[in-house]
């Protein structure tokens, strides 16, 4: 079984992107920054040089008199990036993972709405793009789309595999299953702990677990079931965590929340 682990990340962003969204209690938009990380990581196959890292890109950046999403921005930005910080890093063997709300609105805080032209973006600046889907990423009838992009995997609940890594993802979090990209609680840990029986390399959840030693906010429950299956290797979000290092659960199981925040990191 292949064991992915993230040995360093630097503590010091090397890039910051500014964007704008509506804080919480407000209807104004205020500036945000979205910090970009370096840092190192082992066990990816020989084909695979680094991995990107991302969730929660919930802003809007103005560029020429248009509102893009951050997370369009973030792809382009990307580009210039690895031709100055990672020359020798070729991103055509690099995966992208995206852990969900990739969408925003200036008119309201917490809208949904369709995150797709993230996806293209990232899917144009990297050999693969995998991710799941946030609460807040709402395709409607369009979700078909999103499987036709070349080179792009969304995982819903389910096992892909490439270049020997098994990548496991759950999409949504738990609440009322009438609405987006929401399972009702048992239905929910049901699945993850499914993935988790599967042995998946590295597993892709909106949701992060709670850690209370550290005050880490997430879900207990899903804390609890990542205890007791397999190791893993979490990237999640949803839940904003401030640090930007992975935490080791009892298990082993490593996490590392990427809740509006962006990792590169590359082969040991």
């Amino acid at each position: 079984m292949r064991i992915i682990r993230i040995t360093k990340i630097e503590e010091d962003a090397i890039e910051r992107i500014s964007f704008l969204t509506i804080p919480q209690n407000s209807v104004e938009p205020s500036e945000y920054i979205l910090p970009i990380y370096k840092g190192t990581v082992s066990g990816l196959p020989q084909n695979i040089n680094a991995i990107v890292v991302t969730s929660d890109l919930q802003g809007v950046v103005n560029q020429g008199g248009e509102n893009l999403l951050l997370g369009e921005v973030l792809a382009d930005n990307l580009k210039l990036i690895f031709d100055i910080y990672f020359p020798t890093i070729e991103r055509e063997k690099t995966i992208a993972f995206l852990c969900g709300d990739l969408y925003a609105d200036l008119t309201k805080r917490g809208q949904s709405g369709n995150p797709i032209n993230v996806w293209k973006k990232f899917a144009s600046v990297f050999g693969w793009t995998i991710g799941i889907a946030g609460n807040h990423d709402n395709f409607d009838d369009n979700i078909e789309e999103i499987f036709s992009i070349k080179n792009t995997k969304i995982l819903i609940n389910e096992i892909f595999e490439i270049e020997g890594l098994q990548i496991g993802g759950l999409s949504g979090i738990i609440g009322r299953p009438d609405k987006n990209f929401r399972l009702q609680e048992a239905v929910y840990l049901k699945a993850l702990s499914n993935l988790l029986n599967k042995k998946p390399t590295i597993l892709l959840t909106h949701l992060s677990p709670k850690i209370l030693e550290k005050e880490f906010q997430g879900d207990e429950r899903v804390t609890e079931t990542l205890e007791n299956g397999n190791i893993t290797t979490l990237f999640c979000g949803h839940s904003h965590w401030n640090t930007n290092q992975p935490y080791n659960l009892k298990n082993k199981t490593q996490i590392l929340n990427a809740d509006t925040k962006v990792f590169v990191l590359t082969k040991e």
